[in-house]
């Protein structure tokens, strides 16, 4: 299964012409990070006439996952690379390193980027330096890319998918948005919810959200709401609702845009998040949750003043 990525984002399904010689990374690549950026880098800034591709897996391999496949291709396209090469787990978990190898011979593939960590085949026997030494012998070229670390509650620590998941977990999307190179976002249909917030005057949006995608903790964050290429300053509640439903487990996402009234049910909404603002809470009254919420707007609207200040200087 190939993509085609266009400059405009769209995704076609296509071939790769026949004989075209290859570019590709490899790799996962959930979350497209800026460890990810810097393979895909090697492969998209060169000039050596191959097209440049990502090679990766059709189907999350790991639950929840910060984005779904056809999210990270898109993602990767930003970055210069023109196809995508989709192959399924199924038919690869079996195969030995050197069938690998041999695979990526048969499609044409002439030079490689793998991150220094990269293991393949079977049982994860194969790693970076088997890989140069295989293509070697078919006259691939293998460039080996260094891990990118950050400075992390006072550690050097390695960017990863698994830190970057862990830390959105945690509710510590500022420090997500830093290592994935833009803000954590969710993205779904708006729903019709219960109405409950107009009757409070602070209408808000919910959104039908795809069950293996990660969430941030429970609580309330400043995000920026996009629909329709727009986008607006907004808080979002990500929780169970303890006011509204009592006792109930089913995680909901539910955001007040600031200053608009917008009928965008049945649109898609993206939702980015950019800092933790407080826990969720349960409420004595609806009039207690309302005024807790116009608090929240208050701080909100002065947060992205501020952010707007130190991003224009």
């Amino acid at each position: 299964m190939n993509y085609y990525m266009h400059e405009s984002g769209k995704l076609w399904q296509t071939e790769i012409p026949k004989d075209t010689a290859i570019a590709v990374a490899l790799g996962c690549f959930d979350g497209v990070h800026i460890g990810h950026k810097a393979l895909i880098d090697e492969v998209a800034g060169s000039d050596d006439g191959l097209v440049s591709a990502i090679w990766t897996f059709s189907e999350p391999l790991t639950t929840p996952y910060i984005e779904k496949v056809e999210d990270r291709i898109k993602l990767c396209s930003r970055y210069g690379v023109k196809f995508a090469i989709c192959e399924s787990f199924e038919r690869f978990k079996q195969m030995s390193p050197e069938e690998f190898v041999s695979h990526l011979e048969k499609i044409n593939v002439k030079r490689i980027a793998c991150g220094e960590d990269f293991r393949f085949g079977h049982n994860r026997a194969g790693d970076a330096a088997m890989l140069q030494a295989e293509c070697a012998k078919r006259g691939i070229a293998v460039t080996v890319i260094p891990s990118v670390y950050t400075e992390l509650d006072g550690e050097r620590q390695k960017v990863s998918s698994t830190l970057i998941r862990s830390l959105i977990c945690e509710g510590r999307v500022d420090v997500a948005a830093r290592l994935l190179g833009r803000p954590f976002s969710v993205s779904g249909v708006v729903v019709s919810g219960n109405n409950l917030g107009r009757t409070i005057q602070v209408p808000t949006l919910n959104q039908r959200l795809e069950p293996c995608r990660i969430m941030p903790k429970n609580g309330v964050y400043n995000t920026v709401c996009v629909v329709n290429g727009n986008k607006y300053p907004s808080i979002t509640n990500v929780g169970t609702r303890p006011t509204v439903i009592a006792g109930s487990h089913e995680k909901n996402c539910e955001t007040h845009i600031i200053g608009e009234k917008l009928d965008i049910y049945g649109e898609i909404a993206s939702v980015e998040f950019y800092n933790y603002v407080r826990e969720e809470k349960k409420f004595d009254s609806l009039d207690k949750l309302r005024e807790q919420i116009t608090k929240d707007i208050e701080q909100s609207v002065k947060f992205f003043e501020k952010y707007r200040e130190k991003s224009n200087g």
